[in-house]
């Protein structure tokens, strides 16, 4: 491996590494020490190669976070059939981030506010206005009902997604957040979607979609939207049954504590 991509795999394990434990600890609840030996960077020397302070990998988690945010909605946007599908996808990959111990971290830096800026309530406000731009472009193509504003219906999906992330990392054996979404959507999406939009969406395995992938800091360059069927089958020649009970085999285990804030991207 070349010293360069070297380089830059140390940096993407040390963050990772710093993510899980500010994740758990606390930024504050964290010594620099404990940072040293941690993702691949057995030395401290090798840390301050990387970053002149436990400040530093803070700042650089949230960068990283950002970063990586600003590359998932142009995918989502190439593979949904339309402005509604996109907010499904779109969630889902927030969701998915979830995992990632650098979006975990970055979440735990905003709670602590340990940076000026972005603040917790800014990184919300993003996804928020993300979210009602979708909704206007719905409107616009008609797929809304005429009573729906979309900065209403925007605030429900993150309040909505905010809850029940909370509900599903303080339930222990409690369902999944990919399910627990997918009921929301199975309830909010007929109130604000056309009764002809709802009974083709309805028609689509959209239940049995499969997770995004790449959609985090630390695998982003291996970022995978994959689209819904049309209809009739899950695109993998399966013809969808009923409701799933969680998320499609072989996705990544639900992860107690995550540390992070449920709204951030």
């Amino acid at each position: 491996m070349p010293q360069q991509e070297r380089s830059r795999a140390t940096r993407r394990a040390l963050l990772a590494a710093a993510g899980e434990r500010f994740a758990v600890q606390g930024f504050h609840g964290t010594a620099l020490s404990e940072l040293f030996g941690d993702g691949g960077v057995p030395t401290k020397g090798a840390f301050y190669f990387h970053f002149a302070s436990k400040h530093a990998v803070a700042e650089a988690l949230v960068a990283a976070m950002s970063e990586s945010w600003e590359q998932v909605l142009p995918a989502v946007r190439r593979v949904a059939g339309d402005a509604l599908e996109a907010l499904v996808l779109l969630t889902d990959a927030v969701i998915v981030r979830l995992d990632d111990p650098i979006v975990r971290g970055a979440g735990r830096v905003l709670r602590d506010r340990v940076v000026a800026s972005p603040t917790l309530a800014e990184v919300g406000t993003w996804w928020r206005d993300e979210a009602e731009g979708l909704l206007v472009e719905a409107q616009a193509a008609g797929l809304l009902r005429a009573e729906v504003d979309p900065g209403w219906a925007a605030s429900e999906v993150v309040a909505g997604f905010a809850g029940r992330a909370t509900m599903s990392e303080e339930w222990c054996g409690g369902p999944p957040l990919w399910e627990l979404v997918n009921d929301f959507w199975a309830g909010f999406l007929p109130l604000i979607a056309t009764p002809d939009w709802s009974r083709r969406w309805e028609g689509r395995p959209w239940r049995q979609r499969r997770r995004p992938v790449g959609v985090g800091p630390q695998d982003i360059a291996g970022l995978e939207i994959p689209a819904i069927s049309p209809s009739g089958h899950d695109g993998c020649g399966r013809t969808p049954g009923p409701r799933s009970a969680g998320p499609p085999a072989g996705s990544s285990p639900r992860r107690p504590a995550r540390g992070g804030p449920p709204t951030s991207p």
